[in-house]
């Protein structure tokens, strides 16, 4: 771990929950702060593995148990999320962490755009001061994107080809959940990069389009309008769900999303 205020290459993940003003707009205060509350303390146990009582694959089994896979900074709509050291294995951590939270994010009814960087950092915990260009080139590419979504920026993809191996075993996996696809920008280009798949291993009982609240603000529309359309390509082109579930590392396995107890269907064809 670095020392307070020390400079470092760190992997950092900026998430921005999207439609945030207006939910503070319609939603009582105390209920939003509640489902906040919630939300956070559901993605801490997720940060923190917990010893499962019986022998199951895992990305990483070195790793403490309850100690986090990385740190956590979260300021009203902004959420910052940086690697716990510049080692690789770490950056990895950072980048699996952050893909199960947007999902859940998204699955929790605040949906989330982002993307991640690598690059120098000065942390200090002890004031809770976090600068850089890893942090500004990750806030910058989460601004020009247009959908809810993560984009993973160039600077990260050298690390997913140095991993150890008991992390390269899973090679293909990680590229399914590290999706390359041209990410849609506001400026109406596309630029194609690695991505959260977000779909992967995402089973929602009333389906994907539940997850989106409907608007008739173009921008608002817009974004959805990219969102469904990356569900519908990551169906068309590769695989949204992996069986037999005992051979997929435990931070990769399924996530239900809905009122029954699990498992059941996923509810509509995206």
């Amino acid at each position: 771990m670095a020392q307070p205020g020390s400079v470092e290459k760190r992997a950092v993940a900026y998430l921005d929950v999207l439609g945030f003003r207006e939910l503070l707009r319609t939603t009582p205060l105390a209920k939003l702060g509640a489902q906040y509350d919630r939300m956070v303390a559901q993605t801490e146990a997720q940060n923190r593995p917990f010893p499962l009582g019986v022998p199951v694959p895992t990305l990483f089994p070195e790793h403490p148990v309850n100690a986090p896979l990385c740190r956590r900074y979260v300021f009203s709509d902004s959420i910052i999320l940086l690697s716990n050291t510049p080692a690789i294995v770490d950056c990895l951590k950072l980048l699996v962490y952050a893909w199960r939270f947007h999902q859940s994010l998204l699955a929790s009814g605040f949906p989330t755009r982002g993307a991640v960087a690598y690059d120098d950092l000065y942390e200090n915990p002890q004031t809770n001061v976090v600068l850089g260009k890893a942090l500004t080139t990750a806030y910058e590419l989460e601004q020009a994107q247009q959908w809810i979504g993560v984009a993973v920026d160039k600077s990260v993809e050298p690390l997913l080809y140095l991993v150890p191996p008991v992390i390269a075993q899973y090679r293909n996996l990680l590229d399914t959940v590290f999706w390359s696809y041209p990410v849609p920008l506001k400026d109406g280009r596309t630029v194609t990069l690695r991505t959260f798949n977000w779909r992967f291993n995402l089973i929602v009982e009333k389906g994907t389009k539940s997850l989106f609240r409907v608007s008739q603000e173009p921008s608002a529309r817009a974004k959805v309008e990219n969102t469904l359309a990356y569900a519908k390509a990551v169906i068309q082109s590769v695989a949204a769900y992996v069986t037999p579930m005992e051979n997929v590392p435990v931070e990769l396995r399924r996530y239900f999303v809905g009122a029954k107890k699990p498992p059941f269907d996923h509810g509509d064809e995206l």
